[in-house]
């Protein structure tokens, strides 16, 4: 008896995730891009729901140097804080870790 050699493709997580993103971003309906990229459309109803907008990125977001924009001089620094209530604390450099503290306390109870 011969066997008929299957036709199935396995594909990783990644390559679901990849397959997804492509799909959200194409605006098409599911079944008109599974057929476009030759995916059966089921799999595109099983992988969508796997693989969720709002999910986080597998790869943490990295850190991006800023150039301080709040700088007067060529060399002088500041920091601004920001609170949840819209509250900011501007500080240039120099002052204490003790007054920016108090000072941070005291826009937090406010």
């Amino acid at each position: 008896m011969q066997t008929k050699p299957s036709s199935r493709h396995y594909r990783t997580r990644a390559e679901k995730a990849k397959i997804v993103a492509a799909y959200k971003r194409s605006g098409l309906s599911q079944r008109d891009f599974a057929l476009q990229h030759g995916i059966a459309p089921t799999n595109i109803q099983r992988w969508v729901p796997q693989f969720p907008a709002n999910a986080k990125s597998a790869h943490p977001a990295a850190l991006v140097e800023v150039p301080n924009l709040l700088a007067t001089q060529p060399g002088a620094g500041a920091y601004r804080l920001h609170f949840p209530q819209g509250l900011q604390l501007e500080v240039a450099r120099g002052f204490e870790m003790g007054e920016v503290r108090a000072l941070a306390q005291l826009l937090h109870r406010l």
